[in-house]
């Protein structure tokens, strides 16, 4: 999910004209058989909602022959699923506006808002003297580099309470992981501004956190728009598979630890314990961001037009997009009602049993 914003518009645009170049190869049969990328080199437990069909079987009972993989970030999955490469893909939605305001007749639709919460946060320790977001002013925020995605939703959540993001706050690059914990730790930084899986992460390395966010959605599911025309039962068949995962890591996420090191190998160089313990607490914090199971007064997948116009604004205050083009252009809401008819109850039995 990670893309700096500098080299956004750049690798959205090499994406639209790969996929104009190689789109008249897209079959035209009938297929039971999706490719679902994620958008992330490296694939953590936390994406269990993608991966976990598979060894569980649950697109399999849905009638789909799914495989999984990922690419380096949501440019590079949008390019696979506009060309057919991959049928699925789980990408930011800021991308899918960039990449559609370049060249409309991009064959991408969002089928499926996963991430309703927005990744893009500051975080403070706990036992910190700051307690809003005024409380930044004159103090210095910890980003991964000056090019970071982080950096448009940092700079909006300062405005948003009155500070000037250009003068108000210093912008010192700290990378990820233990080097951001480091500047943390060694007050370089009083703040830090990554995404939420790695304020989780960091978290595993002593430090609990006060976060502060926008009210904005981030991630969606997007798919082929010619393959969704021509096979929508394997597209919804996908999506059921993907409220699945999305149940059976919630409900039981040391299972889903599991299952993906079983999948994708265990870390080293410290106890299974404590891996555990870490991925555990990455998941769950990263789940904060899903639609609770266990909600029944939101839709899975559910996303409105007044949700992707309000990132449009957003993106044009940035300055990241010139100007709005039509939401309705973006998203399809037609499997939302199907999809929702599922029945979790063995899922959720299956889960708390293992």
């Amino acid at each position: 999910m990670k893309l700096g914003i500098g080299r956004l518009l750049a690798a959205a645009g090499l994406a639209l004209a790969v996929a104009m170049g190689t789109l008249a190869g897209a079959s035209a049969q009938q297929s039971r058989a999706v490719k679902i990328f994620g958008a992330s080199a490296t694939v953590e437990a936390y994406h269990g909602f993608l991966f976990l069909g598979i060894p569980l079987g649950f697109y399999r009972d849905q009638g789909v022959d799914a495989e999984f993989g990922t690419a380096a970030g949501s440019a590079a999955t949008l390019q696979l699923v506009a060309t057919n490469q991959a049928q699925v893909g789980y990408i930011g939605m800021e991308v899918l506006v960039l990449a559609k305001a370049k060249n409309p007749d991009l064959p991408v639709t969002a089928v499926y808002l996963h991430d309703r919460g927005n990744i893009y946060e500051i975080v403070v320790p706990e036992e910190s003297d700051i307690k809003s977001i005024a409380d930044l002013k004159d103090k210095n925020i910890g980003v991964a580099n000056l090019a970071s995605g982080a950096i448009p939703a940092l700079r909006a959540i300062l405005a948003d309470s009155g500070l000037n993001p250009d003068t108000s706050v210093g912008l010192i690059p700290v990378g990820n992981g233990a080097a951001a914990a480091a500047a943390l730790r060694a007050n370089r930084v009083q703040a830090l501004s990554l995404f939420r899986a790695q304020h989780a992460v960091i978290e595993t390395l002593g430090f609990r956190f006060r976060y502060f966010q926008r009210e904005q959605p981030s991630a969606v599911l997007i798919v082929n728009t010619n393959f969704m025309r021509q096979n929508p039962d394997a597209v919804a068949a996908t999506l059921r598979g993907v409220i699945m995962g999305s149940t059976f890591a919630q409900v039981n996420p040391q299972a889903t630890v599991r299952e993906h090191w079983k999948m994708f190998g265990r870390p080293t160089g410290i106890s299974e314990d404590e891996a555990m313990s870490r991925a555990v607490h990455v998941l769950r914090k990263s789940s904060e961001l899903w639609k609770n199971y266990e909600n029944q007064s939101v839709a899975w997948g559910a996303m409105t037009k007044q949700q992707w116009d309000g990132l449009q604004d957003f993106l044009v205050k940035q300055r990241l997009l010139e100007k709005a083009i039509d939401s309705d252009a973006l998203f399809t809401s037609q499997f939302i009602e199907p999809i929702n008819k599922l029945d979790l109850a063995p899922v959720i039995q299956r889960a708390r049993g293992m």
